[in-house]
């Protein structure tokens, strides 16, 4: 009988675990497979499908758990304390497991992983499209160990697919050191620089893709060598002498796909606010290294905008993704002066110009909130909690201020997240959505080569690529760099596209930024004889116990899974 390979295949709990649900829901004979490459692409696209790019994008999890990571870092709080993130960024892990948001386990499409580059070993087709393909493979097999090493630290690595028939030493795999791990994931990224395509292309894994994911995962080991505290099992560190190799990697890819030239930043042809926006809602962007994309003709969409659209512009929920002041203070002025100079004036008596305080800012902030008297869709988003006084002054778009703002603009944190709505979709019903999720883009490669640069004591290389990309959004260079410039930049220009919280965990920053930490949100004031305003800083409840212990820098792998495992050594703490 020949042996059959599985479109789908359920690969329960653990690597290694002895109990499997074996079951297919479709099959095709491996004899076929090896003589069809687009069988292969077909085997592929499925692997693709279940890599989990944008968090928590899988069926059955509501689409407002994509903002998990966002929430637990700190950087804005949801609209109502029932939602899943809030409820995660108030979780501390037990030896039972951690929450379910932030948990991933990817072994059931590596197996899918594993097979196929099996496969493709002994396939008898064009020899080219089988080093494309089995690139590609290996492209999404490190990102999935990616996915789980930063969480997890050092995993167990399958990198054949075992038969249904092994023993039960075989399959109970003990982990490798977090060393291997990013050695292993550097290692299948070396194999996709090396064959797959140097062209520019949207959702497919590609040279520059491998590239920035290199650039990424390298950065990611360079910090934990040299900012962790050494384990004695190399379980949860990398040794510091290797600190600088890794650094020496992510500026070497990083640098290869800026000057590879197939995905310049994107420069726009407006203002400097409008094309920082266009990164995040434009389908086909220059600056988009690798994206998930969505296509409503093709039933793949989201509801971003059904989330994030503010009161008086939504079809439905909207006014969901409410950013901390802490947050608006590290955005800085258009002169480079800093971010929270104004902040003094909130003290609910001292009337200011909203264009002196608030618009005034880089622009990469007007484009990333939503903030008072923004123009969108030709009327202005209000945000005040009351007006005071006598008068018709009018707002920034000419049209007549209403005595309070909708409800939910202004009942939670100031401010709304604005970055990923394309403007020009009105009341967007949910379900609709069809922007891309951004997973590597040139902006970030910047950063990674300039922060590697500075480790790397290269100041002047760290300098141009921070003064280059600052010079996109119209900022000021910057003369001198710290380390602690180049991690605000990093915030200012990725806010909320799910890396700070890992940047804070990676740099052991993440106990200081989170735990237990004050968050302010903003009520505003409207003046109807003049337009200005008053403001006052207030709490409100949801987001603001959130813990970062010690020992949660490495997420516990659970009992069911050290169960299922034996040879699994679970994290220190748990």
């Amino acid at each position: 009988m020949k042996k059959l390979i599985l479109f789908l295949f359920s690969f329960t709990l653990v690597v290694g675990c002895a109990d499997l649900d074996l079951q297919p829901t479709d099959m095709i004979a491996e004899d076929a497979v090896k003589k069809d490459p687009k069988l292969v692409e077909a085997f592929l696209t499925k692997i693709y499908a279940n890599a989990v790019f944008e968090p928590n994008e899988v069926a059955g999890v509501p689409q407002q758990n994509r903002l998990t990571d966002a929430v637990v870092g700190g950087e804005y709080t949801l609209m109502a304390p029932w939602q899943g993130a809030v409820h995660a960024s108030a979780n501390i892990p037990t030896s039972a497991g951690s929450h379910g948001l932030l948990n991933r386990w990817h072994y059931g499409n590596i197996r899918s992983a594993n097979e196929i580059i099996q496969i493709l070993a002994e396939a008898s087709f064009d020899p080219a499209t089988v080093a494309v393909q089995t690139a590609e493979a290996k492209f999404l097999r490190a990102w999935m160990y990616l996915d789980m090493a930063k969480r997890y630290g050092g995993m167990p690595i399958e990198d054949t697919p075992k038969s249904i028939d092994a023993g039960v030493d075989e399959l109970m795999i003990p982990r490798s050191t977090l060393k291997e791990t990013y050695d292993f994931i550097i290692a299948d990224l070396d194999a996709g620089i090396a064959d797959l395509p140097g062209v520019a292309l949207n959702g497919k894994a590609t040279k520059w893709a491998a590239h920035a994911l290199k650039s990424r995962a390298a950065l990611y080991a360079a910090r934990i060598a040299k900012y962790h505290p050494q384990s004695s099992n190399g379980l949860t560190s990398i040794p510091a002498g290797d600190a600088a190799a890794y650094y020496q990697m992510a500026h070497a890819s990083a640098s290869a796909v800026i000057d590879g030239g197939k995905h310049p930043l994107h420069r726009g042809g407006g203002t400097y606010q409008k094309t920082f926006g266009e990164i995040f809602y434009q389908k086909t962007n220059s600056e988009h290294i690798f994206v998930e994309e969505y296509d409503l003709s093709l039933g793949k969409t989201h509801t971003w905008s059904g989330y994030a659209m503010p009161d008086g512009f939504k079809a439905g929920w909207g006014s969901n993704m409410h950013p901390y002041i802490h947050s608006d203070a590290r955005f800085e002025h258009k002169d480079g002066s800093a971010g929270d100079k104004y902040h003094n004036l909130f003290n609910n008596s001292t009337f200011f110009d909203l264009e002196e305080v608030i618009y005034s800012k880089d622009p990469r902030y007007l484009a990333t909130f939503f903030t008072p008297e923004e123009v969108f869709q030709g009327r202005e988003v209000w945000f005040h909690d009351n007006s005071v006084g006598a008068g018709t002054v009018k707002g920034r778009a000419g049209n007549t201020a209403p005595q309070r703002a909708p409800p939910r603009n202004r009942n939670r944190g100031g401010r709304l997240l604005q970055k990923r709505i394309d403007p020009a979709i009105e009341f967007p019903p949910f379900g609709t959505d069809e922007t891309p999720y951004i997973v590597l883009r040139t902006g970030e490669m910047y950063l990674n080569g300039a922060e590697a640069a500075f480790e790397m004591n290269l100041p002047v290389r760290a300098k141009e690529l921070i003064n280059t990309l600052r010079g996109r959004a119209g900022m000021p260079p910057k003369d001198n760099l710290t380390l602690d410039l180049i991690k605000n930049e990093r915030f200012v220009e990725l806010f909320a596209e799910n890396h700070h919280y890992w940047d804070l965990r990676t740099w052991r920053d993440a106990e200081a930024a989170i735990h237990m930490r004050a968050k302010w949100g903003t009520k505003w004031f409207r003046r109807k004889s003049d337009g200005k305003y008053k403001a006052r800083m207030w709490r409100w409840n949801f987001s603001q116990n959130t813990p970062f212990l010690e020992q949660m820098y490495w997420l516990p792998f659970g009992n069911g899974r050290l169960a299922d495992n034996p040879n699994i050594i679970e994290n220190p703490g748990y």
